[in-house]
């Protein structure tokens, strides 16, 4: 096989043999070549001798070769192209670039040389390399050819044909299309034959009369400019032109073309511009992009979607879409692919939703098979565009599993914060969740979910020691992802140096208005990346459940202390009043009847009794409300002005206390006058005879008459202590005591074992302290008195 067709006439088709033996490949540089360039009509040959066998055959304008291929390379197809047809143009387009085939490339004859790149920017190249290099070839004529179609095209064709001395100081000849193109008249040329330089965009001169110059020395150019003042320069012309030469290869004139290429340029510019709009859709880093073949073939592929998997982008293309990595090894999931081309094939719009191989695991996907159609309707292309919404369904499936959580009528409310700690840890990946109430300075750990044991449900540690106390302190979420980088001066608490808390995400639980505690989660690692806006979001979230069933509980206790009081105070009146009111009233009615004085004694004891429990009902009705309004308030102060308050006779009262407490400072001092009382007529009941050591013992009578008289009858004297303890402060006495098997009875309503005592003293007392969050018990003081201690008060200082 050693002869030609030769190549194509000139003509603004170029007509270019691809070689390559990956057919595939070959198709798709094809289809890309004639989308770049309109004028580029492209054929396909899978081997060397198949292209030899097409060349000898047809004609062509240009070869593109690739360089590997099995039996002959395409070097050795080149060499036997040059053998015969010399001139004809070669691209050697290779996916192995080095310089050493570069080099034997150009040695042999190679046009020119271009390698193989990823995406499809390079295909632009290609085509327009390809373009060049044929036009050059075509523009390679003798002078007496140039001449013969200056006299054929002269009066037809747009071009504005020109020759001009070597020197360009005389203009031998221009067709008439000048004027228009250049915008100038030919009269103008003609007087002074470098004129059209004026019309030559100012930016472009340079360039133009370096041109002029190399045309001037004896070398060919190829330019393009801008022209035409008078249109704003808006006319973009190409210019070939040639030195021509004596018999001796002296330049003597120079003469070439110039082509109107503005219609082209800006088609290039719409093209780029479609280019650079179709690469922004295409390369949209939130979008997995493919483009497929009516038959699911890969055409293309983002490099968003590269990401997902371990794989070369050249070893996906060409492969059937069902086949490539993003299903992994589900059959199943291959067989849907293969469906939904099948849908899209046909015209159909076809959204699907999918879980993935992923580079870091499965993750879902959410898209659409979108086809493309021609003019005729019929489908060319299938688009396959979808989002990752992983994220989106694990929020999804993280609030289902909380509303589970909180909505389960099963659990108690322990049990719901530690599934909510529990399903926060694994969210944060972080080893520790908790729910803790701060009391004054201290933290106390109430619901725990932990990693290890190094935290348990009640344990106690001081408030400064933690980065809760930051949360509950500016009332506001507090994010720290490496404490020692992002809070280098929160690194002396105990919790960095001590328990190596190194990141932290907590926010404050609201109870009242008022800070109840922290929702926290932390760990003893540095967190990579920064907690998400959902992450924290999450965590508020949580928070704000546990503030609100807090404050419901807080509510519901408030209720059932009210419906408790109400119904106390309804026993209270159709019993403990009834009963003097009953007295009272048969008394007067005896006095009335039988005029007997001595019969109004009764009544005049019972009216007494009416108005001590009437007393200590409006103190109970009080007593019981929650206090919002705290103060500091010193101990030592309220129990001297309590003391002085209560009849106390021959008693002592001993001050061991200096603390600072807050507290309701009127309701404080109720409380300590209710147990000064308490403790002083207990000991003058028993001097009087009254009670013995270990009888049942009346709490709470508020007649100041009966403590005068017990108090004057002479009975020993009462001390009453005052002290402190860690966690609030104690009232004892060194009277009779209280026996065990009472203890539990002295705070309930109406208790009493004193006929004229009330039995609501120390119930006031209790309500009180749970008014305030305390907690009050009975026990034996030193002496073997009566000792009340009352704890988790908030100590100031």
């Amino acid at each position: 096989m050693n002869e030609f067709a030769g190549v194509s006439p000139s003509t603004d088709r170029i007509r270019v043999l691809h070689v390559d033996d990956a057919p595939d490949l070959g198709e798709l540089v094809a289809a890309f070549l004639e989308r770049a360039d309109d004028r580029l009509t492209v054929e396909t040959a899978a081997s060397v001798e198949e292209g030899l066998d097409r060349l000898a055959e047809e004609t062509f304008d240009c070869v593109v070769s690739d360089y590997e291929m099995p039996e002959r390379t395409g070097i050795d197809f080149l060499e036997t192209i040059r053998s015969t047809r010399p001139d004809l143009p070669f691209i050697l387009y290779t996916g192995r670039g080095s310089e050493e085939v570069a080099s034997e490339a150009i040695t042999a004859g190679a046009t020119d040389y271009l390698q193989k790149e990823s995406g499809t920017d390079h295909y632009a190249v290609l085509a327009n390399r390809i373009a060049n290099v044929v036009e050059r070839d075509r523009a390679r004529t003798s002078m007496n050819e140039i001449q013969h179609l200056f006299a054929e095209l002269v009066d037809r064709t747009d071009d504005v044909l020109w020759l001009f001395s070597r020197d360009w100081s005389e203009l031998v000849f221009i067709t008439d299309s000048y004027e228009t193109v250049y915008g100038q008249s030919l009269a103008t040329l003609r007087e002074d034959s470098r004129a059209f330089l004026d019309a030559v965009h100012p930016e472009d001169r340079e360039r133009v009369e370096r041109s002029m110059e190399a045309l001037s020395n004896g070398r060919a150019v190829d330019v393009e400019y801008r022209v035409n003042e008078a249109e704003g320069y808006g006319r973009y012309v190409w210019v070939k032109g040639e030195p021509i030469t004596d018999a001796e290869g002296r330049v003597t004139h120079v003469g070439g073309s110039t082509r109107d290429i503005t219609y082209r340029r800006t088609r290039e510019e719409e093209l780029a511009r479609a280019e650079r709009q179709y690469e922004a859709v295409f390369e949209d880093p939130n979008v997995l992009v493919g483009l497929l073949t009516p038959d699911g073939t890969v055409l293309d592929v983002n490099r968003t979607a590269m990401e997902y998997i371990d794989a070369d982008r050249e070893a996906v293309l060409g492969t059937p879409f069902r086949e490539a990595p993003w299903w992994g090894d589900d059959d199943s999931l291959r067989e849907d692919v293969q469906r939904w081309v099948d849908r899209a094939a046909s015209g159909e719009y076809v959204p699907f939703e999918a879980e993935i191989v992923g580079a870091d695991g499965h993750r879902t996907v959410s898209g659409v098979f979108r086809p493309v159609t021609n003019d005729d309707g019929e489908v060319t292309e299938i688009i396959v565009s979808d989002r990752d919404i992983t994220d989106r369904r694990t929020r999804e499936r993280v609030l289902r599993e909380m509303y589970e959580i909180t909505a389960d009528p099963e659990l108690s409310f322990d049990e719901q914060v530690r599934g909510l700690l529990a399903l926060g840890r694994a969210q944060l990946g972080v080893g520790y969740g908790t729910l803790s109430r701060i009391r004054g300075e201290e933290y106390r750990f109430e619901v725990v979910d932990a990693a290890d044991d190094s935290i348990s449900e009640g344990d106690i540690v001081p408030l400064s020691a933690t980065n809760c106390e930051i949360a509950a302190a500016t009332e506001k979420t507090l994010v720290l992802e490496n404490i020692e980088r992002d809070a280098p001066e929160e690194t002396d608490r105990a919790g960095f140096t001590e328990w190596g808390i190194s990141c932290y995400l907590g926010t404050p639980v609201f109870v009242d208005d008022g800070v109840y505690g922290t929702f926290c989660f932390y760990d003893t690692e540095p967190r990579r990346e920064p907690f998400s806006e959902w992450e924290v979001t999450l965590v508020d979230l949580m928070s704000r459940w546990v503030s609100s069933e807090l404050q419901r509980q807080r509510a519901n206790e408030r209720l059932q202390r009210q419906n408790g009081r109400l119904e106390r105070f309804a026993s209270i009146v159709s019993h403990d009043l009834r009963n003097p009111l009953s007295v009272a009233m048969g008394s007067v009615e005896l006095a009335e009847q039988t005029e007997d004085l001595d019969h109004l004694a009764p009544a005049r004891r019972s009216l007494k009794r009416m108005n001590g429990l009437i007393d200590d009902l409006l103190m109970l009705a009080r007593s019981g409300d929650v206090i919002d309004d705290l103060s500091a308030v010193e101990l030592a102060s309220v129990v001297e002005q309590s003391w002085m308050n209560v009849p106390t006779a021959d008693a002592t009262l001993r001050v061991e206390t200096e603390q600072t407490v807050r507290a309701d400072g009127t309701r404080l001092r109720q409380l300590f006058e209710n147990l000064v009382r308490n403790a002083v007529e207990h000991g003058a009941r028993q001097a009087s005879g009254r009670s013995a050591p270990g009888d049942s013992v009346e709490h709470g009578s508020t007649s100041s008459e009966t403590a005068s008289h017990e108090a004057e009858s002479g009975g020993r004297s009462v001390t009453v202590t005052v002290g402190d303890l860690p966690d609030g402060f104690y009232v004892a006495d060194d009277g009779p005591g209280i026996p065990p098997e009472n203890r539990d009875r002295v705070f309930e309503h109406g208790y009493s074992t004193d006929r004229d005592g009330t039995g609501y003293g120390l119930a006031i007392v209790r309500e009180i302290a749970d008014a305030h969050g305390w907690e009050i018990r009975v026990t034996e003081s030193a002496e073997g008195g009566a000792r009340f201690d009352i704890t988790g008060v908030d100590v100031v200082g």
